[in-house]
């Protein structure tokens, strides 16, 4: 049982055992801001000091396109974003989730069920298990690829 995307699409930097690498996101409401700015802007500081004037913008590119590099094709990763945060009790078959946090790798619940000594064994698509207390927070969220 694979993990999908609601269209379908198997989720990139997906791994054997039912989670999904992640990209870095600074998220400001709804709006998710890249974490590929973080590089760029490590580029274009580190050439401020040196040379032309078009350094900089030079060392920004290229710190981005590393970063677009690494996420895609070295260490596949998802863009997430991150929706409401909400108990484990409420996770239902389907529903992408970080099990660790806000941030981190995500999951998809293949089945949620009360285990014994008032916790919630969660079951993943792809074959791994979580043993969550029912009151423990999880952040819902929305794979873009």
């Amino acid at each position: 049982m694979t993990a999908r995307l609601p269209d379908g699409r198997t989720p990139r930097g997906l791994r054997a055992d039912g989670m999904v690498r992640t990209t870095g996101f600074v998220q400001v409401g709804r709006v998710p801001i890249s974490s590929g700015v973080w590089p760029a802007l490590a580029g274009l500081l580190a050439a401020l000091p040196f040379g032309p004037s078009w350094l900089p913008i030079a060392c920004a590119a290229a710190g981005f396109a590393l970063w677009e590099v690494w996420t895609r094709y070295v260490q596949p990763c998802s863009w997430a974003v991150n929706l409401d945060s909400a108990a484990a009790s409420e996770l239902r078959a389907g529903d992408w989730f970080r099990p660790y946090g806000g941030i981190g790798p995500a999951a998809q619940v293949a089945r949620a069920q009360p285990a014994p000594g008032d916790l919630l064994h969660v079951a993943l698509r792809g074959g791994r298990e979580l043993t969550l207390s029912p009151d423990y927070r999880v952040r819902r969220v929305r794979l873009r690829n």
